[in-house]
């Protein structure tokens, strides 16, 4: 009886351990992180009337292709739901004057998918997403620069990669708001 008593709580402390861990890990790394960094400008974007969001292009050539869609198209909905300008869109805006309008452009110029494994820093690293996208503010009409700079975003885990571009849009709309 004491031998069974004693396998049971050995089997307890063996399932525990790995339920433990897999806690521990989601739990700390979870966490999708985005940052980026624009050069100064002068230029308001309350001067605009329109933005126009383009498609994302990239040459690497592993890169998801429906983030290249999916980056702009959320970006442009939630910067539309600020109702800053009289139309914000990710197709072509011909209602409203080029010289009304901003055009953002983008380039992912960086990308490790999560299938990817790295040694850094003395340990293995796997399952890890990250994206750099380089962006481009122009005026429609003159095509001059209003704004460049890049923004990046990583995740620790890689099931979570979908949710790094809803995060990205985030960080591109909150850029767009501060110069606003």
């Amino acid at each position: 009886m004491e031998a069974q008593t004693q396998m049971n709580k050995n089997f307890i402390l063996l399932l525990l351990i790995p339920v433990a861990f897999i806690a521990f890990v989601l739990s700390g790394c979870g966490e999708i992180k985005t940052t980026s960094y624009f050069s100064p400008t002068k230029t308001k974007l309350r001067d605009f009337q329109a933005v126009q969001f383009e498609n994302l292009e990239t040459e690497i050539e592993d890169f998801p292709k429906e983030a290249l869609v999916k980056i702009p198209a959320e970006a442009a909905a939630q910067l539309d739901g600020d109702n800053k300008f009289k139309e914000v869109s990710n197709s072509e805006i011909t209602n409203i004057p080029a010289s009304d309008t901003i055009i953002v452009l983008g380039e992912v110029s960086e990308y490790r998918p999560s299938s990817d494994i790295s040694y850094e820093g003395g340990g293995i690293k796997f399952g890890e997403v990250s994206i750099t996208i380089k962006l481009a503010l122009l005026d429609k009409a003159t095509g001059n620069e209003i704004a460049t700079g890049e923004v990046n975003g990583f995740s620790s885990l890689g099931f979570m990669a979908k949710d790094i571009y809803e995060s990205m849009a985030n960080e591109i709309v909150k850029y767009m708001l501060e110069i606003y």
